[in-house]
């Protein structure tokens, strides 16, 4: 039952459409990689012999087992063999080095592996059941459309667009409500969440580090590098006392009511392995530390920065003759009251993993939904609105985006707000088109 319930858990934790590969590389390759390095040690540990002692030779096979079972559990200690060897029991483990994490290694490497996962559950619980809007369902209807006959796809986008346009609206009625949270104040409750849980990725990354270095009893930060350059410089665990294979024990028998103290000599095989485990996962840790920062970094700017969801750099790639650029206010009503920061999150995400043709025949469908809304009820809020052809703007649109040389996102995603913003821009330069050549 119990074999059942991990299943179904891991189960629900398979890579999905509503993040990046950032956070895939987090809570998915990284787990991956620490479970895979927790099953090889335990296995070395529990069906192999991790350590091996060498005893006098007066003990008998059963007296063998109980040393090496014992100094297994108590710890041992390194003394190089180059140095003086203490006659007093308790000088010896007070002037030599404790080696204390070994049996311990494959239950800290599954804590890590878990805790790499924390963000990402935090990230679909509060996802599903606070935001309202299903960005697993909607993108992966996307990415399924992808190989549809075009009456199928077009189908699709309507429905992908109707629940965008009934949740988008939603969020803006119930904001009075819901002022404790300026994420839903403001239409932008996934894009702060998101942020948040990439600060959550970043900040776990970091804190594993800090703990692999304090369960491996070291003060420097940058133990990993410290590692490297001992084997780069051929000083091996002989001298720097990295991961030893060999150490001492001491431990105290009764025999016929006398206290009898035996020291013997150890070798721990699991160290070998230890040793290119922790290296490989300090870099592995450091490595996914900065990508995850730099992946952080372009969220915030890309999401919150003032004039990110506008990209009015876009109009440098537009020709002048079909610049839009009397009624600027048109694009950013589409943009910023009709889709919101939420909106445009969504459209990102669609645009990363279903391409950027669904992404655009999506923004077709939705500004055409945004000029029925403006036709019939003209709010102030979409001030502005214009009627063009649906069939000449969506031709222009796919011939502008596959006209163009787009560089692929180091950061995992497009960039949903200028693909957005080109959109609005391109409806709008048809629509001064149309009229243009109407009073002509």
């Amino acid at each position: 039952m119990l074999l059942y319930y991990l299943a179904a858990i891991f189960k629900g934790l398979h890579p999905r459409v509503d993040d990046d590969f950032v956070d895939k590389l987090n809570y998915h390759y990284t787990s991956a990689i620490i479970f895979a390095f927790a099953i090889i040690v335990s296995a070395k540990q529990y069906v192999g012999y991790p350590i091996q002692c060498w005893v006098p030779a007066q003990f008998t096979d059963a007296w063998e087992q109980y040393t090496e079972n014992y100094c297994w559990v108590e710890n041992t200690y390194y003394l190089p063999l180059t140095n003086a060897f203490p006659l007093d029991y308790g000088d010896r483990r007070y002037r030599a080095r404790q080696v204390s994490y070994y049996q311990w290694v494959p239950f800290v490497l599954a804590l890590e592996a878990l805790m790499f996962y924390i963000p990402c559950i935090m990230w679909r619980g509060l996802l599903h059941w606070h935001s309202g809007i299903n960005v697993q369902s909607l993108t992966q209807m996307a990415c399924d459309a992808r190989m549809m006959d075009v009456d199928a796809r077009h189908a699709t986008v309507r429905t992908i667009s109707g629940h965008m346009e009934d949740t988008l609206e939603l969020q803006r009625e119930i904001s009075d409500a819901t002022n404790f949270c300026l994420g839903r104040r403001w239409g932008a409750y996934v894009t702060c969440l998101y942020v948040f849980i990439k600060m959550l990725y970043l900040a776990n990354v970091v804190l594993q580090i800090f703990l692999l270095n304090l369960f491996l009893g070291t003060d420097n930060l940058f133990y990993g590098f410290h590692i490297l350059k001992d084997l780069l410089h051929g000083r091996e665990w002989e001298t720097s006392g990295n991961f030893p294979r060999v150490t001492m024990c001491d431990f105290e028998v009764r025999v016929l009511g006398n206290v009898h103290h035996h020291t013997v000599q150890c070798v721990l095989m699991i160290n070998m392995f230890n040793e290119k485990i922790f290296l490989f996962l300090w870099f592995w840790f450091f490595m996914v530390s900065i990508i995850t920062f730099f992946s952080m970094c372009h969220w915030i700017l890309m999401s919150f920065m003032p004039g990110q969801l506008d990209t009015y750099e876009i109009r440098q790639e537009i020709p002048q003759s079909n610049r839009f650029s009397n009624r600027p206010a048109i694009c950013q009503k589409f943009v910023h009251k009709f889709l919101g920061a939420d909106g445009v999150f969504c459209m990102r995400m669609i645009s990363a993993h279903a391409g950027d043709i669904m992404a655009t025949e999506l923004i077709v469908e939705l500004w055409h939904s945004f000029n029925d809304r403006v036709r019939k009820s003209p709010i102030e809020m979409f001030e502005g609105g214009v009627s063009q052809s649906p069939s000449k703007m969506e031709a222009s649109f796919k011939s502008w985006l596959l006209g163009q040389n787009h560089s692929g996102n180091r950061y995992g995603g497009t960039s949903g707000g200028s693909l957005v913003g080109t959109a609005a821009h391109h409806a709008a330069a048809f629509h001064a088109s149309h009229h243009h050549h109407r009073d002509l």
